[in-house]
């Protein structure tokens, strides 16, 4: 049961006309850019009035997707009876894709006169073997090893897909340097292979000296450490979990995937990049991380948060430190946050929702996210340039410290103010900005609020009756749907929050 959301202890009361704002510089951890346990005496005064908003955060960069060329053969792969001296064909399958791979079968392109330099040719690789670009090959059921391959250049993108009906099993996926490949519906764990190996359980990876990835998809897979990890101790979690996804380069796809007992959840360095509709359960690092540009992380689920190292865990963490540039044009939009769903779970942490601690953000968009956490730091920007923070939720898993969550637009660690910025439309039991950022159309919680349908099972639509927050909302950078994908305004305007009553 999660109890009492709002219980607003420690804040200020809401009429006050003198308001205190002390924040702790947010400490170090091991993961970059963490701010864990800083407090804050919220803001809670009315809104600010509306005034003529900022312009607005700039449309992320889409990626280039290019000619998606031919439609190539089909091969099928059987690790048990399957042989590489057959046709490849359903009836004479090859055998295991590790074999395949090894056995040089696979014709692609590599980069030539290294070290990669940006003039360098593309050159063939296995030049004449039977596997094309465009090409698919089918994985039948049983464990096919692992794929691992540096410097593999497709003109066109090569799938390797599940067979229907079947889980073939690899114990990782491993490309460095590589372009235009695309891994459909399979299972990835290291508890698969005869020996268990800790590691990425997906890593595509830009190589300084192979050249840069791009354009790889990974889509439908179900990745694990072990299928169960109730029996973990802290010093498993520490030995065993995997990370999940770790991709750097441009035009990388994450969708759909099933990521469970693992330690980060899904990592993306580079440009334009899409990660859509995953699920990352059961987790004692960060369950996403944004470090690039044009990025798009929307209706992922993050839950289920185990603390077991010094790691200050974010449900979404992003930072610009160490000479990086700032981090431009990221949308977050119509994720789910969820710190835990047993209150007995083993291990439970307490979770930063959205912590973007290290800054500058620029023209970022933060828009119909529900985050229920144990913590101050709901959505947190910490040095922000035009971002805007619309119709999200966030609500205080139970009554206990840390907490309750806010949302907060701050000066960067520096000192340099946050600018431009826009926060409207939001619910949540603290908000609070500096500089000019605008602060309208919220609703700030309190103990006497009734305006979801079931949080006890974290149903936070909104109750027909929640009238102090339906149609209360600006249409003004509102965004289109809400969190189901259902059209804004259903009624005479924009309600609150990441749902459309």
């Amino acid at each position: 049961m999660i109890g009492y959301f709002f219980k607003l202890t420690r804040c200020v009361p809401i009429f006050a006309l003198l308001l205190v704002l002390f924040v702790l510089s947010c400490s170090g951890g091991t993961s970059e850019g963490d701010g864990a346990g800083d407090e804050l005496v919220q803001d809670d005064s009315a809104p600010a009035p509306a005034s003529d908003p900022v312009s607005g955060s700039s449309d992320p960069v889409a990626c280039d997707e290019g000619d998606a060329g031919p439609v190539g053969n089909t091969y099928y792969l059987d690790p048990v009876s399957g042989s590489n001296g057959n046709d490849g064909s359903a009836d004479n399958p090859w055998g295991s894709l590790q074999s395949v791979v090894e056995a040089g079968m696979i014709q692609t392109r590599v980069y030539a006169n290294l070290p990669y330099d940006g003039t360098n040719d593309l050159v063939a690789r296995n030049e004449g073997a039977p596997v094309q670009a465009g090409d698919t090959l089918v994985l039948l059921g049983g464990y096919h090893g692992e794929f691992s391959m540096r410097g593999a250049y497709n003109a066109y993108p090569i799938t390797i897909c599940a067979a229907v009906g079947q889980q073939p099993t690899l114990s990782r996926i491993f490309l460095s340097a590589g372009a235009n490949w695309h891994f459909l519906g399979l299972t990835v764990s290291p508890s698969t292979a005869p020996s268990y190996e800790t590691d990425n359980l997906v890593r595509i990876e830009s190589h300084g000296w192979h050249g840069p990835a791009s354009h790889v998809v990974v889509e439908d897979c179900a990745l694990y450490s072990v299928a169960d990890t109730s029996a973990w101790s802290v010093d498993d979690w520490n030995a065993l979990a995997c990370n999940a996804v770790s991709v750097s380069g441009d035009c990388m796809t994450i969708r759909g995937n099933d990521c469970k007992n693992v330690n980060f959840g899904i990592s993306v360095s580079g440009n334009s990049g899409l990660v859509s509709g995953n699920t990352i359960e059961n987790f004692s690092g960060d369950g996403l991380r944004g470090l690039g540009n044009d990025l798009v992380f929307e209706y992922n689920l993050v839950k289920n948060c185990y603390a077991v190292n010094a790691n200050h865990d974010d449900g979404f963490q992003s930072w610009s430190i160490n000479d990086d540039p700032p981090r431009e044009r990221v949308v977050l939009r119509g994720n789910t946050f969820i710190n835990y769903e047993d209150p007995n779970q083993p291990f439970r942490g307490t979770l930063q929702g959205i912590g973007c601690f290290d800054g500058f953000y620029i023209d970022w968009v933060v828009e119909n996210n529900l985050v229920i956490t144990d913590h101050w730091h709901g959505i947190s920007l910490y040095g922000a340039v035009n971002c805007r923070v619309v119709n999200n939720t966030v609500v205080d898993q139970n009554d206990e410290s840390p907490g309750p969550p806010w949302i907060l637009v701050n000066p960067h660690k520096d000192g340099t103010p946050s600018q431009g910025c826009v926060i409207r439309n939001n619910i949540a039991a603290t908000i609070t900005a500096t500089g000019d950022t605008i602060v309208d159309y919220n609703h700030r919680l309190t103990a006497d609020d009734n305006l979801f349908v079931d949080p006890d099972n974290f149903d936070f639509h909104l109750r027909a009756d929640a009238t102090v927050v339906i149609d209360a909302g600006s249409p003004d950078m509102a965004p289109s749907e809400d969190l189901d994908g259902l059209a804004r305004p259903r009624g005479a305007g924009i309600d609150l929050g990441c749902y459309e009553q």
